[in-house]
């Protein structure tokens, strides 16, 4: 007796007869009124790619074998039919799916849920971008190793789920905390993925309801001393005057920027997208509209009369065409970390990264990477490893906002505010509020105490416990 599953079986065969055809979607087979059974190609639209049921192209031979027991089982499945009774021989059920992997579900849960991607980021300008981030960052975690496997080949019901997630998180603080943006992002997509697998009873438990973590130090991220700070801000100030080296450069105002950063803890973004029209030099503000701020909420940033007399001199003031404050002709700079270095080359404390690129450059005059001889390879990768070494050990552009932490903390300990760990949540709650937080772990994270401030800690603690034993007396 023929069942479903040959049927299905007959369809795979006649399609592998045309896979050269690319426009061919799969077989439908069809029953006449007369129980006439035949078939025919399902095809994809090439203007619309849609899936379309085209007219019959392939019919099985009438004087077939395949045709009678085909036309004869049809004929008893309309008779079952019309008695109500159970049509095929196998329930369809046995037939599905019975268990996804991760990555099996994840896709289903796209096309089902496409909106759960982009919960905070959906109503906003940068809705299309946020969905290919938050995938993006799925993705990676997905493929990271756990075992023999990855991640995304693990069965949905596997219980140890969440050990393997620790497993990941373990590799992540054993390699400085690399990839912790990316599992920070990822993380809610995958709880909530597991909350709908419950509710739709592709699992009975859900083994992410309770799951925490928390983020690797990570040890690219430094507190830049104050002095060396001061040294730095000093070489911001030549970049911005264009002196020097610095003569014939182009963006000299951000020079003026990353004072400012470095003054107020604010990101690059923040600077960088800032309108003229948004600064307000009456009460000393400047607003930030959502799409311009990372939290994806309005923010309002008030500075003090040095920073305001550092935002007049930026040249876009007298650019009339120009709304960006250090933007040139309405354009953000979008070369960040180029510049940022090249400054930091000029206080000759952090080596020189110019030097390097330079010789980089001389290698790959007029030819590609792959037009190198061996031993110019051998150059040309070690003088790579080399930048990238450097670049890791100095500060970044981002370690003014972990300056900014440390030297608030550290002068709440000089005041005298932090005697206890509640002295010091209250505080990181006020930082965080400059440093737009809405939680503390993640201003902590940003606050990198030096063994000054853990000793004013210590000593700020005995304090107390000296005044508590002299009441008590």
């Amino acid at each position: 007796m023929i069942t479903l599953k040959d049927l299905k079986e007959l369809s795979e065969s006649k399609i592998k007869t045309r896979r050269s055809d690319g426009t061919i979607l799969g077989l439908v087979w069809r029953i006449s009124a007369t129980g006439q059974v035949s078939a025919a190609y399902r095809l994809r639209e090439a203007s619309m790619q849609k899936a379309v049921n085209k007219v019959f192209i392939s019919n099985m031979p009438l004087e077939s074998e395949t045709y009678k027991s085909v036309r004869k089982q049809a004929m008893s499945y309309m008779l079952k039919a019309a008695n109500g009774e159970q049509v095929f021989d196998e329930p369809a059920a046995q037939l599905q799916k019975q268990s996804y992997t991760i990555g099996e579900y994840f896709a289903v849960f796209l096309v089902d849920r496409p909106l759960e991607q982009n919960q905070k980021s959906r109503l906003t300008l940068n809705a299309p971008n946020t969905v290919r981030r938050d995938k993006g960052s799925m993705n990676w975690l997905l493929n990271q190793q756990v075992g023999r496997t990855t991640l995304r080949d693990v069965d949905l019901n596997d219980p140890k789920i969440a050990s393997y997630l620790d497993r990941i998180v373990r590799n992540m603080a054993e390699n400085g905390g690399r990839g912790k943006g990316q599992f920070e992002k990822a993380l809610p997509r995958l709880k909530t993925m597991f909350k709908i697998a419950v509710r739709n009873q592709e699992i009975g438990f859900d083994p992410l309801f309770d799951y925490v973590w928390s983020q690797p130090e990570s040890k690219v991220a430094k507190a830049i001393p104050p002095d060396e700070l001061g040294i730095i801000i000093a070489e911001c100030r030549k970049f911005s005057a264009g002196v020097g080296r610095y003569k014939a450069k182009k963006w000299t105002r951000l020079g003026i920027l990353f004072e400012i950063k470095a003054i107020m803890g604010t990101r690059n973004k923040e600077l960088n997208t800032l309108e003229k029209s948004q600064v307000c030099f009456n009460s000393n503000t400047f607003t930030l509209r959502a799409d311009q701020a990372k939290t994806r909420k309005e923010y309002r940033f008030a500075f003090t009369s040095e920073v305001a007399r550092l935002l007049k001199s930026s040249p876009a003031w007298d650019e009339p065409n120009n709304k960006l404050v250090f933007g040139i002709n309405s354009k953000p700079c979008d070369s960040f970390d180029k510049e940022w270095h090249f400054m930091l080359d000029g206080t000759s404390l952090f080596g020189d990264v110019e030097f390097l690129e330079k010789q980089k450059r001389r290698l790959l005059k007029k030819r590609t990477v792959n037009q190198l001889h061996p031993d110019e390879l051998i150059i040309f990768k070690n003088l790579s490893q080399e930048l990238s070494d450097l670049k890791t050990t100095r500060y970044r552009g981002h370690d003014t906002r972990h300056a900014f932490a440390t030297d608030q903390m550290r002068s709440a300990v000089q005041a005298g505010m932090v005697m206890s760990e509640r002295d010091q949540h209250e505080v990181l709650s006020q930082i965080g509020k400059g440093l737009q937080h809405s939680d503390t772990k993640t201003t902590a994270h940003y606050v990198r105490p030096d063994d000054e401030i853990k000793r004013k800690m210590v000593e700020n603690r005995q304090a107390a416990l000296q005044i508590a034993l002299s009441s008590a007396k």
